[in-house]
């Protein structure tokens, strides 16, 4: 019996297995199963088996996408130590914040990675970051985390920060996970391999959400469009998550009639760092007195993901304030009181 973690390698495409096409553009090959090829070493301390969903650029990665990705880990959950999956860096966080939200109560790490410049380029970090997802893969880590250069992010607190930088990647509002310099490091805060662990499995996602930033000249009649076509808006504010108010407070009339018909209205913020803070200015208080949840200190990845997966389970207002605020996976940190009180 071989000593090697087992490893499921999820392909789905992104720049790390992408090629020069014929005008020069860089598209997505047909076949990753080569990707392994590149990276010889990991023979020497895991067992690697593939398996190939589709070859895509991450723009084009959808819902039902995170849903196939969960599916095959959950059917081959039992017969694996630690899946790998190498994607695209676009569209990796809400791909990481889906398959946080779905597969409770892991047991075993959930690994994505990718790169910034396609693997068989001179220069690709994709040999590094690869070879490092798999040897994380192979450690006592227990929940879906992003491995790129040399960080190690908890899926639901990954930001893709930079289009140009080969740490392109950074954990907001929270420590990594861990970092890869001479060795992998792990923080103590990791969920570690648990013996008698069982798979909690919730593939549940509701489509119609939408993610929408608030800006100078917002018009009222755009917001009242998407609520009439969503069942649900996650609404980034600005600052610590204020919405403007006028002589009508027709955006918060907005807000407070789409609570009323059960369509709930996330407020988050713009700022990279930091949390909202409805209760600190009069116009955040406005907000959360006409029914705005705020999405504390979540990113807008996760609370937009978070509330596609809590609408797949509930359409009860108070259901959904409730496990919307509610910390499932890591997603929020702190009191909850601490973000709503003067």
């Amino acid at each position: 019996m071989s000593e090697k973690t087992k490893i499921l390698h999820i392909a789905t495409g992104g720049t790390i297995a992408m090629a020069s096409d014929a005008d020069g553009a860089m598209a997505a090959i047909d076949s990753t199963s080569d990707l392994l090829a590149m990276v010889p070493e990991v023979k020497s301390f895991a067992d690697v088996h593939f398996k190939q969903l589709k070859s895509v650029d991450s723009a084009n990665i959808s819902p039902p996408d995170w849903l196939d990705i969960a599916d095959i880990i959950v059917k081959n959950y039992n017969d694996f130590d630690a899946f790998v999956i190498t994607h695209g860096t676009d569209t990796m966080a809400y791909t990481a914040a889906a398959l946080s939200f779905f597969l409770l109560e892991l047991d075993k790490p959930v690994i994505l990675t990718g790169s910034q410049i396609a693997i068989s380029v001179i220069g690709s970090d994709g040999k590094r970051n690869l070879v490092n997802a798999f040897r994380v893969a192979c450690s006592d880590l227990a929940e879906v985390a992003i491995v790129f250069g040399s960080s190690i992010i908890r899926g639901v607190r990954a930001r893709k920060i930079s289009a140009f930088s080969l740490e392109a990647f950074d954990s907001i509002n929270e420590n990594a996970l861990g970092e890869i310099g001479l060795s992998v490091r792990l923080s103590r805060s990791r969920a570690q391999r648990k013996n008698g662990r069982r798979l909690l499995y919730t593939p549940t996602l509701n489509k119609d959400v939408a993610l929408v930033t608030i800006y100078p000249g917002f018009k009222e009649s755009y917001l009242q469009h998407i609520i009439d076509t969503h069942s649900g808006v996650v609404l980034l504010g600005y600052g610590t998550g204020n919405i403007p108010s006028g002589d009508n407070d027709g955006l918060l009339k907005i807000i407070k009639n789409a609570s009323e018909k059960g369509i709930p209205v996330i407020v988050g913020t713009q700022c990279v760092l930091g949390s909202t803070n409805l209760g600190m200015y009069r116009v955040g208080k406005s907000v959360l007195e006409a029914g705005g949840i705020p999405s504390v200190d979540m990113t807008p990845e996760a609370a937009f993901v978070k509330l596609m997966w809590v609408l797949g389970q509930t359409d009860k207002m108070e259901r959904i304030t409730s496990m919307m605020l509610k910390n499932w996976v890591g997603e929020i940190s702190g009191n909850f009181d601490t973000w709503t009180k003067d």
